[in-house]
């Protein structure tokens, strides 16, 4: 009977909680709905402060948590502890901009961020948000990383990257979209030659093509970069899931840590 109880009271707890999200976040949409498209925000991250536009997207919960300097609480604090004054970092997946204001603060004068942006319209804003806090040691690139070297195709008025996706997962190509470059990580740190010591992903599920990679040209064993990527386990598939990253990594020497929905990876 007590555990009967103690099931109804988590089960309750559960969906009490997830109801006080929706309404804060519909409080937050509602805060910010009386400011204009291309308004700057002045952002504050713990001792990290930086300014940011959003151009004329809608202010969702996604950018509120930026704009509140709480997105993503554990990748900020993984991004400080990890990117020290003159450490190469490469980020795929740059949205925004406002991690890479947060890397760039943390790698200083004497540190480089190539930060990796697919979608054009988040591009724009990338680029905007790192011209306007004069970032100059960021350098922004539109691609997309996965295994060969074709397009990606996206509407003009898209603003992240999943139909996209599924148009290039069932190899639809329509020519009237924007075509973005699809290419082999390993192709475009040879074509600038970077050599980062930190690698942060979050690339919903394309992480698999970037390990391939790493496997194919045995990159792991002479660069040993610090990994850092977000687990996208709806997009992984039997044979190349979690398991299959791990006994890679295993395979090269690292050992892996998981914190919240990240998993940190190590050389040994």
């Amino acid at each position: 009977m007590i555990k009967y109880l103690l099931n109804i009271k988590r089960f309750l707890g559960k969906r009490l909680r997830k109801f006080i999200t929706y309404l804060r976040r519909r409080y937050d949409i509602w805060k910010y709905s009386g400011f204009k498209p291309n308004h700057v925000f002045n952002i504050s991250v713990d001792d990290i402060s930086f300014k940011m536009t959003f151009k004329d997207y809608k202010l969702d919960f996604t950018i509120i948590e930026r704009i509140e300097g709480r997105r993503e609480p554990n990748t900020t604090v993984l991004i400080k502890a990890l990117v020290t004054k003159g450490k190469n970092v490469l980020q795929i997946g740059g949205c925004y901009g406002y991690f890479a204001n947060i890397m760039s603060c943390c790698a200083g004068d004497k540190g480089k961020v190539v930060s990796i942006e697919g979608t054009p319209n988040n591009f724009e804003i990338l680029s905007e948000n790192i011209k306007m806090n004069n970032l100059t040691n960021v350098r922004a690139y539109k691609f997309f990383v996965g295994s060969g070297n074709e397009n990606i195709y996206f509407d003009k008025n898209e603003r992240n990257p999943y139909k996209a996706i599924d148009r290039f997962k069932g190899r639809i190509f329509p020519k009237e979209m924007i075509a973005v470059p699809v290419s082999k990580l390993t192709d475009f740190l040879k074509e600038i030659d970077y050599h980062p010591d930190i690698i942060f992903m979050d690339i919903e599920g394309f992480e698999m093509d970037v390990f391939e990679d790493f496997y194919a040209q045995g990159y792991l064993k002479k660069e040993k970069p610090v990994i850092v990527f977000e687990l996208h386990p709806l997009s992984y598939t039997k044979g190349r899931d979690l398991d299959f990253i791990r006994n890679f990594l295993a395979e090269n020497n690292y050992y892996t840590r998981q914190s919240e929905t990240n998993l940190i990876c190590f050389p040994q």
